[in-house]
């Protein structure tokens, strides 16, 4: 089967109407659910953007590889998901947010790019609305006039255009609701002026994070950022929730590419995100801690004929999907691998 993994970044569990949150718009992630399995309990290794990263294509713990800063490389040495589908016959396609070996808006050198044969993205760039481009294969810079996660979108739907016939696996990176909390103007319009139940173990922080890729201006009153939400955390939350909205939409553009192509009976649907978001929680905000808001995180498989509309409350984790996608992919999985092969389940 091919096989289309979406992931976000920054994404907590919780933000998901099937993760009975009944103030999130997501219906196409709901959708997804009720035509799969909603994991319950999956858990990022390392919820940090790199060192998860590492691990999903490397399919060891970064105590393994090393690889737990946030700029880490993969090691030459390691066999990864994408070299192991190449191996097995299959178009392997990677799209948006790479971080891996390096951060900026940047290209992606071709010995970063973990084996991946089909390659347009950027390294992390923390802006939604401005310099919003994407390198390809060449290095060749292509830039968007729309917002990051439509842009994502677009290209990744062109590319699916031009391989949907012969055996793939594509990987679509968002960087969405990865903060600066920027989503288009519709999509705040939609939770503008609502009251949002804030985690249990919320204190009243101030949610603003200076960001190095554009650098926060000095003095940060001066930031556009700052000036949206500033120290206000249930602006924060709305303007999160606007962003996972948004993604959702981009989801559900994903879903339908798959049916009008007619291949959705042929392809695997995976939706995760790299790690969570405290806002609040604990008195601290971002992720990089072992607690529940930066480290659960949301994971959705749907198989063409497996179960379906089911919520699976076994714990789970990043690591696991390098042996899961390889049996879906029918091909060996190396024996150094950590993971747990959940495909007979799914």
């Amino acid at each position: 089967m091919n096989i289309l993994f979406l992931f976000a970044d920054q994404m907590h569990a919780f933000a998901m109407g099937c993760m009975d949150n009944a103030e999130i718009h997501t219906p196409h992630l709901d959708r997804l659910a009720a035509e799969g399995v909603l994991f319950r309990n999956a858990y990022s290794n390392a919820p940090v953007c790199t060192p998860y990263r590492g691990t999903l294509f490397t399919g060891r713990y970064g105590s393994q590889t090393d690889m737990l800063g946030n700029t880490a490389a993969i090691p030459t040495d390691e066999a990864t998901l994408a070299d192991c589908l190449n191996d097995a016959g299959y178009r392997t396609s990677y799209i948006g947010k790479w971080h891996i070996g390096d951060t900026w808006n940047q290209a992606v050198p071709a010995e970063l790019r973990g084996g991946f044969t089909d390659f347009i993205g950027y390294q992390a760039h923390n802006d939604f609305l401005t310099d919003v481009w994407l390198f390809d294969e060449a290095g060749e810079r292509h830039v968007f006039d729309k917002h990051r996660t439509d842009a994502t979108t677009d290209v990744a739907i062109e590319r699916l255009e031009g391989i949907a016939g012969e055996p793939f696996a594509m990987f679509v990176s968002y960087q969405s609701p990865h903060y600066p909390v920027q989503p288009s103007p519709e999509y705040a319009a939609m939770y503008e002026g609502r009251q949002l139940t804030r985690r249990p173990n919320c204190a009243d922080v101030e949610p603003y994070t200076g960001t190095h890729s554009p650098p926060s201006p000095k003095p940060r009153e001066d930031d556009p950022n700052y000036q949206r939400y500033g120290g206000d955390l249930d602006e924060y939350l709305r303007l999160y929730y606007a962003m996972v909205t948004q993604l959702d939409a981009n989801v559900g553009r994903m879903l339908a590419k798959l049916d009008a192509l007619g291949i959705a009976d042929d392809t695997v649907v995976v939706f995760t995100s790299d790690h969570g978001d405290l806002r609040g929680s604990h008195g601290r905000t971002n992720k990089g801690l072992a607690w529940e808001e930066s480290s659960h995180v949301p994971q959705i498989v749907r198989v063409p004929g497996g179960r379906c509309g089911v919520a699976a409350d076994g714990m789970v984790s990043g690591v696991d999907f390098f042996p899961t996608l390889l049996n879906f992919a029918g091909a060996p999985c190396p024996t150094d691998k950590e993971g747990v092969d959940l495909a007979p389940f799914l």
